[in-house]
């Protein structure tokens, strides 16, 4: 119960956020557009990586944004978001959860996706609040994730 309160509030607070600093018309269009990945990197992300190792990649590519945004570093941004769209392409490997979650973990995982492309489009036209607000999104998106991972680790013990 206490998980879906604190995703309610995560949600509110990002659509809230995304109206003032977005383009408003983008957020509530019914166009959907597929997540730009480039075909050259692709290979990359065909290993049959371990959980462990897709958690620490994430990781070292999110300090990288925050080092990006905080010295303004577009190109480092840019690059850091496509390396964490990369990385997410596949479920790791070990995974060893019920259906209900893998569905679960498969919405955080898109929502992670979609928010590292829009993150890179705004690194890309060096707009640093926007980029900001997607790299907060993320970190939000990962916190979620891990909630909803551990609650129900603990409710099945």
């Amino acid at each position: 119960m206490r998980f879906r309160a604190n995703l309610l509030i995560v949600g509110l607070v990002v659509i809230v956020t995304c109206a003032v600093y977005c383009d408003k018309d983008a957020l509530f269009s019914d166009e959907v557009t597929p997540i730009p990945v480039r075909d050259e990197n692709r290979r990359s992300a065909e290993k049959d990586p371990k959980a462990k190792d897709v958690m620490a990649a994430k990781l070292d590519h999110a300090e990288q944004i925050l080092a990006g945004l905080v010295t303004h570093d577009f190109e480092k941004i840019a690059r850091s978001a496509e390396s964490l769209k990369l990385v997410s392409l596949k479920h790791p490997s070990g995974w060893k959860k019920e259906t209900d979650d893998k569905d679960v973990y498969e919405h955080f995982r898109m929502e992670f996706m979609r928010q590292a492309a829009r993150l890179e489009r705004e690194a890309n036209n060096r707009n640093l609040a926007g980029a900001a607000y997607f790299q907060q999104s993320l970190t939000a998106t990962c916190i979620a994730c891990h909630d909803y991972m551990r609650d129900e680790d603990l409710k099945s013990k």
